[in-house]
């Protein structure tokens, strides 16, 4: 079998486990400690004290971050993973800057730090009345005819056949969602602050000044964008797709169509993942392998395209 490591999207994670998974588990607490060193504070306690209704505070990134590289290395020492390619959609793409080696564990640590802090600061004054909302059961050829309605929009993610991402302006959300509802789809979760949008070329600039102060080096494997199914072996190349995930949607569909290309065959999920490893275009093309905080913690357990086929959690996609 050929494989790739996918570390998924950022999404909404019970605290307690990413918590206790972080201090018992012998590899999370080494790389607990060496986080610990790159932030010059305790990060531990800064998650315990975080906003409990607040999934992008920067703790939580940062502990995300953690837990999705020692998930990882956990994977390749007990489950004999050994990954050819690595794909990131969207904060997954931070991550797999660490794994591959782009960048160092503890530039990387900083860098998320900064992009949340500089994210939170952004959106306080800009793009307050923006909103993306996922959903699902909606058909691509009648979305069109959904937003065409809407007073401005922006299709931010193309995730399966049938689930969409779109950004808009919250005073037209509830309408939307009824027009999901009359069209037989299912709304799932509405991201504030707004994410993957034409739209944010501001945060995007800002961003650029961020990600300035940080020198990428090549993958030691290739990293497939999460865009337009790019392979991307170039530090200028992946550079700018970090930065262009700002402001361009998720298009997993062809993130998919590309791995099939390269002739993979397994899908090894590292990290908090509620929606990656159960998407049916997930789990129709590869054999999916999920080592999540609790399965770690308890056991490993393989997902088959026929056990999981289908299967729909509410989430955000960041």
């Amino acid at each position: 079998m050929t494989a790739a490591i996918l570390f998924p999207a950022l999404s909404p994670v019970r605290r307690n486990d990413l918590g206790t998974f972080l201090m018992i588990h012998p590899l999370a607490r080494r790389r607990l400690a060496e986080a610990d060193d790159a932030l010059g504070y305790h990060l531990a306690d800064a998650l315990a004290d975080a906003p409990p209704d607040d999934d992008y505070a920067e703790p939580v990134q940062v502990a995300v971050l953690v837990a999705c590289l020692a998930l990882a290395e956990w994977a390749e020492q007990r489950l004999g993973a050994a990954p050819e390619y690595c794909v990131g959609p969207s904060f997954g793409e931070r991550a797999a800057l660490a794994y591959t080696g782009a960048l160092s564990f503890a530039d990387t640590v900083r860098l998320v730090d900064e992009i949340a802090r500089t994210e939170r600061r952004y959106f306080a004054t800009e793009h307050r009345d923006v909103v993306t909302h996922s959903f699902v059961r909606v058909p691509a050829e009648r979305l069109d005819a959904l937003v065409a309605g809407l007073e401005w929009h922006d299709i931010s993610g193309r995730l399966d056949a049938d689930f969409h991402m779109v950004s808009l302006r919250e005073a037209e959300l509830a309408g939307f969602k009824a027009a999901i509802r009359e069209a037989g789809g299912h709304s799932l979760y509405t991201m504030r602050p707004p994410a993957h949008a034409s739209l944010f070329t501001g945060v995007r600039a800002q961003m650029e000044q961020v990600y300035a102060q940080y020198t990428l080096s090549a993958p030691r494997m290739p990293i497939l964008s999460y865009q337009d199914g790019a392979v991307l072996t170039d530090p200028q190349a992946l550079r700018a797709s970090l930065l262009d995930g700002f402001v361009r949607p998720i298009r997993w569909v062809d993130t998919v169509r590309s791995l099939c290309e390269l002739g993979i065959d397994r899908l090894w999920v590292t990290g908090p993942d509620t929606m990656f490893s159960r998407l049916r275009t997930t789990t129709e093309h590869f054999d999916v392998e999920l080592c999540d905080l609790r399965r770690v913690l308890v056991r490993p357990r393989r997902l088959s395209a026929a056990s999981r086929a289908g299967s729909r959690q509410s989430q955000s996609v960041r």
